[in-house]
């Protein structure tokens, strides 16, 4: 049995119907309908075998596993249903990771503040830490260390800012100990000492300059969730509002990820994602993708998944080199794969707020081609059977009312793009950690505007994409969850209808935009970035 559990809440540890970005629905509330309805839809149980370990876990935590198993550590990842075997009593500490514990993280905090009603990410996680098991066995000694993308939220900074966080890390008798960065190689120092019965450092940021380089990298030893591997870490864009940009950009090599590959088909997965922060990046050290490094690794992923998926892209990524995509269209589209999806983090349709706060976004490109790229990109995607989620921050400290205005007018250009459009409140990450959080009162009528736009949108692909989204579901099983979702489509329109906030392009002012020709990067100087 092991000593040391890792875990995360019920909406981490699910395959979400097979599909990652319905992973998305977690970070929704109830709305209506029972927590019941939205756990079928978006994350129904995952498979544990006798010992409550479960068939698959979030890759972020597969390698913090990888690492203590290596480490010679008896570590293991143990589902929140079954913690209650192991404690209290064999585990003397509990690792716990997730992707937005208290529903602090933008998809949640939008949400919520719509809708007036808790996310369901955060009630779940307040839900396993709330377990009589887990708090018996924290008041008999085990200890918590928490890490992941939102240990931010436990820190004593975030208590400070929030007393209701205060109030419930109080509740649960405290956290050890909070980790922030890769943590790779430090997991196992801090676990080990904990063991040891050490005093543990209450907050740890682990800086840029000590993460991990490739070859520190553990090897996930059982599978992840939906087949997801990792291709590389870190990112050049600079983005102001971005974490991920202060890390050092590191790319595996095919051998290494093939590895994890094979430990995700060994588990019986037959599709997976490939993730990076942009995958087209691939093997590169500048902005300019590299098509002998990035179809080979297309050519690996497709020899061993039957359906190959991507978790991040940037625009001015796939207008560098356009010809590029139909290439991989072939790789990918082939036997029982007709389309793939990714997330872009499209932001804003304001070449000022680009400058502002994110001008490497656009590179090599000017901030003032950003509306005329991201429309030219959606035509790429979709002609080569690309429907993405694109990503867009709805109260940056630098934005102005025109700044929405020409958001708004991208959305009206992008209207017949096949894609989820998400506007998100602005949440104070990176180098904006200091600034404060963009709240539902706050919101504008154009920004209101926006949010009715990207609904009325989204209701409208949803339908179309659904054969699309289970084609690899065949028979009796995909019929039900076409049938399922599509349902699911049906109820939220009709309360949109009822609400009155659907909203069809023409229907308030639409501005008039200026648009420069495309200027093509190619004899343009790239800008070098580090590779570890």
């Amino acid at each position: 049995m092991p000593e040391v559990v890792l875990t995360s809440d019920w909406t981490m540890m699910s395959d979400h119907n097979g599909k990652e970005f319905l992973g998305f629905g977690t970070t929704t509330p109830a709305l209506l309908l029972p927590e019941a309805a939205y756990r079928r839809l978006f994350y129904p149980p995952m498979d544990c075998d006798a010992d409550g370990f479960p068939r698959e876990a979030p890759y972020g935590l597969r390698k913090i596993e990888a690492a203590l198993l290596e480490a010679g550590i008896d570590a293991r990842i143990v589902h929140p249903s079954h913690l209650h075997r192991y404690m209290p009593g064999e585990a003397k500490l509990l690792l716990i990771s997730g992707h937005d514990y208290l529903g602090l993280n933008p998809p949640s905090t939008t949400f919520s503040g719509v809708m007036k009603k808790t996310s369901l990410n955060r009630i779940n996680f307040m839900r396993m830490m709330r377990q009589p098991h887990v708090l018996e066995a924290h008041r008999r000694g085990m200890k918590i260390i928490a890490g992941g993308p939102p240990a931010w939220q436990l820190t004593e900074e975030t208590r400070q800012k929030l007393p209701w966080v205060d109030a419930f890390v109080r509740e649960i008798g405290g956290i050890d100990a909070v980790v922030e960065g890769e943590a790779d190689l430090f997991v196992v120092d801090i676990v080990r000492k904990a063991l040891a019965g050490e005093p543990l450092p209450a907050h740890v940021v682990i800086s840029p300059r000590d993460a991990p380089r490739v070859e520190q990298i553990p090897t996930i030893h059982y599978a992840s969730i939906n087949g997801l591997t990792e291709i590389g870490r870190g990112c050049c864009r600079g983005c102001s509002f971005c974490s991920v940009t202060q890390r050092p950009t590191r790319w595996y090599p095919l051998d290494k990820i093939e590895q994890e590959i094979l430990v995700n088909v060994r588990s019986g997965q037959h599709g997976g994602l490939l993730h990076s922060d942009d995958v087209m990046f691939y093997g590169s050290p500048n902005i300019m993708p590299r098509e002998e490094k990035l179809l080979p690794l297309m050519q690996l992923a497709k020899k061993h998944y039957d359906h190959v998926g991507w978790s991040h892209v940037a625009v001015a990524t796939l207008m560098t080199k356009p010809n590029l995509l139909p290439k991989i269209h072939d790789i990918l589209c082939t036997g029982n794969q007709t389309w793939w999806g990714v997330e872009i983090g499209v932001e804003t349709g304001s070449p000022r707020l680009i400058t502002k706060a994110m001008p490497g976004k656009v590179a090599p490109f000017r901030a003032s081609q950003w509306p005329e790229l991201v429309v030219q990109a959606a035509g790429l995607l979709n002609d080569n059977s690309v429907y993405p989620a694109c990503t867009f921050i709805v109260g940056l400290p630098q934005e102005t009312e025109e700044d929405v205005i020409q958001t708004i007018d991208l959305f009206e250009d992008l209207w017949d793009f096949k894609a989820i459009l998400v506007p998100m409140f602005f949440v104070p990450l990176g180098h904006l950690k200091q600034t404060d959080w963009f709240r539902r009162d706050a919101v504008s009528e154009r920004q209101k505007e926006l949010f009715e736009l990207a609904l009325t949108h989204g209701l409208r692909h949803s339908r179309t994409l659904l054969d699309r989204f289970f084609e690899d579901r065949d028979g009796l099983a995909g019929a039900a969850y076409r049938t399922l979702f599509a349902r699911f489509v049906d109820f939220l329109t009709f309360i949109a209808r009822e609400k009155g906030v659907l909203h069809e392009p023409g229907e308030h002012y639409v501005p008039h935009r200026i648009e420069s020709p495309l200027h093509h990067p190619e004899d343009m100087p790239l800008p070098t970035i580090p590779v570890r």
